[in-house]
């Protein structure tokens, strides 16, 4: 004969066990809150009876109806605040630390849901705290059409569901909350990208002289496709522009584009760099890194300067350009990446592959598709035009008013052969703009380095003009060269080319510090 009340209590554990394992099923289906309350009332009312099941949450000194389900739910309910301050059930219920509490309508105290919803005559009601992180945040209810509903040998499991509910309903609302700043920064990151892409595809080169207008219709053509492209140029004409304008026109441009600076990287760190290493790859390395290549999977990688690329990575980059996958410090198997590759340079590559300085075979594969950049005195014409966008950016950077550019000025301009191109160009009009003290553009004295301001007066020769550049360059930087204010920062070069001209030159920068 079976014993009645040992088959009640494994009734009663076997249903505490499936109450359980239906709310701890919650924080595995990532559904929205709405969805997911609803979802773990159905599951809970095919194990505990109840005609009615609610979410309170804390909204100040009252609960605000989150949601509602069940049989003799009133329309209108969801959204209705009830006032705790008065509700003795209430305050109990909130106070309590895990433990449901049941009610009878005969009990001392106010229906949950007094003044919502005529409960009629013979009911019961159980409320349970709705905790996280050591507070309090809301109740979950029950309620019934008869009385006795809920005795204590269901409180213990309906606790421990109302305990896995709160969980599922923090996480549905920290999902939400990832969900909603993932949409925001989506639009503002497509936003940023999209105002940059108008800027590129409305001024991508100013184009005035044949030359440029050549460059400008190459960059057009080879934009859409996956081609490698080297950019030469001397510095300060724009490589970097080009580059640019090269991603913003290719169906990459809602991809990553990245930089690389390979002469600013020292020789230590840029294969790390460049392909990334795993944890305890080398002494230091506590962390695994990306490397800018894992960055720009899927977009652009642009390599300045590739010209200062140590010998022995570049058959590390070769392979990246052939086979399309990386091997980063430490790892065990390379790794696939998709990237386009953009490369630039100010030296003559052809000769540093005679000079056994950059391997033969890692040119030809840069340079499927070469790019030339004239300077800026083999093509006068667009001076006024760069002239033009320069002062209008400059005057919006320092919120004054677009200077009137005179002709005797431009004439000045022309006249000039900008040793550091349009990069000098900018600068020289910046200082102008801020030490002009009018609407009309003035060049302060010594704006351009060796230049007559008048045209009897004799013009240096290019060599002349590059030692009076450099002479005060020195003097300004105090003869320093490395470092963020010396000399090859403000020049805009490696501190190697730097050295290498003014040795040229014979000037030393030792010789310009002050004593």
């Amino acid at each position: 004969m079976r014993d009645t009340a040992l088959d009640s209590a494994l009734d009663t554990a076997l249903s505490g066990a499936k109450l359980v394992e239906e709310a701890a099923s919650l924080l595995t289906y990532g559904e929205a809150p709405d969805a997911m309350v609803a979802h773990a009332f159905e599951r809970l009312g095919g194990l505990v009876p109840f005609d009615m099941a609610a979410v309170l949450l804390k909204e100040g000194d009252q609960l605000r109806v989150a949601h509602a389900v069940g049989p003799i739910t009133p329309p209108g309910l969801v959204g209705t605040r009830i006032a705790v301050k008065g509700n003795l059930r209430l305050q109990a219920a909130l106070k309590a630390k895990s433990r449901p509490t049941s009610f009878e309508e005969d009990d001392p105290g106010e229906d949950t849901f007094h003044g919502l919803m005529d409960m009629p005559h013979g009911h019961s009601c159980l409320v349970a705290p709705l905790r996280s992180q050591g507070e309090t945040f809301g109740l979950m209810t029950l309620d019934a059409m008869v009385c006795h509903q809920y005795p204590d040998s269901v409180l213990h499991h309906v606790g421990i569901f109302a305990s896995l509910l709160a969980l599922a309903l923090k996480q549905a609302e920290h999902l939400s909350k990832l969900a909603e700043r993932e949409r925001s920064l989506d639009a503002e990151v497509s936003y940023f990208r999209e105002s940059q892409r108008q800027d590129f595809l409305n001024l991508p080169l100013r184009a005035e002289s044949p030359e440029m207008r050549a460059i400008v219709e190459q960059v057009r053509q080879v934009a859409p496709t996956t081609a490698t492209v080297l950019i030469t140029g001397e510095t300060g004409t724009g490589k970097e522009k080009v580059a640019q304008t090269l991603h913003h026109l290719s169906p990459r441009r809602d991809k990553p584009f990245i930089k690389v600076n390979c002469s600013a990287l020292p020789a230590a760190l840029i294969e790390s760099e460049l392909f990334g290493h795993v944890k305890g790859a080398f002494t230091g390395a506590a962390n695994a890194r990306k490397g800018r290549f894992e960055l720009a999977d899927g977009g652009t990688l642009f390599l300045d300067e590739i010209g200062d690329l140590p010998m022995e990575l570049q058959p590390k980059l070769l392979r990246v350009l052939q086979e399309k996958e990386i091997d980063p410090l430490g790892a065990e198997r390379p790794r696939k990446v998709d990237v386009r590759l953009l490369a630039a340079t100010h030296m003559d590559l052809r000769q540093a592959v005679d000079e056994g300085r950059f391997r033969e075979d890692l040119y030809y594969r840069l340079s499927v598709f070469p790019i030339h950049l004239p300077p800026l005195r083999e093509r006068p014409k667009d001076i006024e035009a760069l002239a033009r966008l320069f002062l209008e950016r400059i005057a919006k950077e320092h919120r004054r008013a677009v200077p009137v550019l005179p002709e005797a000025v431009m004439d000045r301009l022309r006249a000039y052969r900008w040793p550091g191109n349009a990069r000098e160009l900018q600068n020289v009009l910046e200082r102008a703009v801020i030490l002009s003290p009018g609407r009309e553009l003035r060049l302060p004295p010594g704006a351009l380095p060796g230049h007559a301001d008048r045209g009897s007066e004799r013009i240096l020769t290019w060599e002349d003009q590059d030692r009076v550049y450099l002479e005060r360059l020195f003097r300004a930087t105090n003869g320093k060269v490395s470092g963020a204010d010396g000399a090859a920062a403000r020049a805009g070069l490696p501190a190697s080319t730097l050295l290498s001209r003014a040795e040229k030159l014979g000037l030393q920068p030792k010789d310009f510090r002050q004593r």
